[in-house]
């Protein structure tokens, strides 16, 4: 630490010249002394801010590695996390692969049902058509037996009561 000179005997005569009684001014020069002294353990220099810079400039650093240190394992967790959180996206995004394979299949499955379902519709469409046309048909021969067999009968019928009439 610096030392400051302090000169007791000037102070001293000073006082006696300022008109201080000479025991009184050296009594007040010693204890000016002291208190320099004492002051001076205490006066702040540039050496000590220095030093006290530097250590607090180690602690910071010191501070900011751990903190470094604590990012850096925060940052592996949360890295291991995502990793296995996309691994667990993966195996679902696969499974949903399959399951859009499986319903692939299932709509082509489907797509030929409902191509034999248009055949087989196409062909009662047709079946149906060959039924009414059979039915109009059919009622054309009923209208011709009704005719042949009433221009059968009747005649058959008045021979019939007219053989009968005469008996």
């Amino acid at each position: 630490m610096a030392a400051i000179a302090f000169d007791t005997l000037k102070a001293a005569r000073r006082l006696k010249a300022a008109g201080v009684p000479e025991a009184q001014a050296e009594a007040q020069a010693e204890l000016m002394a002291e208190a320099f002294v004492f002051n001076m353990d205490a006066l702040v220099t540039r050496d000590y801010l220095e030093q006290c810079f530097e250590n607090q400039n180690l602690r910071l650093d010191q501070f900011e590695q751990r903190i470094n240190r604590r990012f850096d394992e925060q940052e592996q967790r949360f890295t291991q996390r995502f990793e296995k959180q996309d691994q667990r996206f993966e195996k679902q995004d696969q499974r949903f692969k399959q399951q859009d394979l499986r319903f692939d299949k299932q709509d082509l499955r489907l797509d030929k049902q409902d191509q034999r379902f248009d055949r087989i519709e196409a062909r009662l469409t047709d079946h149906d058509l060959q039924f009414a046309d059979i039915r109009g048909e059919l009622k054309l021969h009923r209208w011709m037996l009704a005719i042949i067999a009433a221009s059968t009968v009747i005649p058959a019928l008045q021979k019939l009561f007219a053989l009968l009439s005469g008996w």
